[in-house]
């Protein structure tokens, strides 16, 4: 028998996550044609645009305004950034 990664879920199933994945919240389709919402890393105070990186150290793949709208249309959703500043 082998030591390792232990699976609960039973034997053939896949391997639980290293790592917490991203929260994504639904969006109402509604509320994102009504409202203008800022929403991703572009419109955020603490995003520098030139080497598109977060000032704070985050990892801003998930939040820019593209990868956004393609997980919106997709699927309903959207990954809020909790850090969200705007001026």
């Amino acid at each position: 028998m082998s030591v390792g990664i232990v699976n609960p879920k039973g034997k053939g199933k896949s391997q639980p996550r290293l790592h917490a994945s991203i929260k994504k919240d639904r969006v109402s389709p509604s509320d994102y044609l009504k409202y203008d919402t800022r929403f991703s890393c572009e419109d955020c105070s603490h995003f520098d645009g030139e080497k598109v990186a977060c000032t704070i150290g985050y990892n801003p793949a998930h939040h820019l305004k593209q990868e956004q709208e393609h997980q919106y249309f997709l699927a309903g959703n959207m990954a809020f950034c909790r850090f969200l500043e705007i001026d």
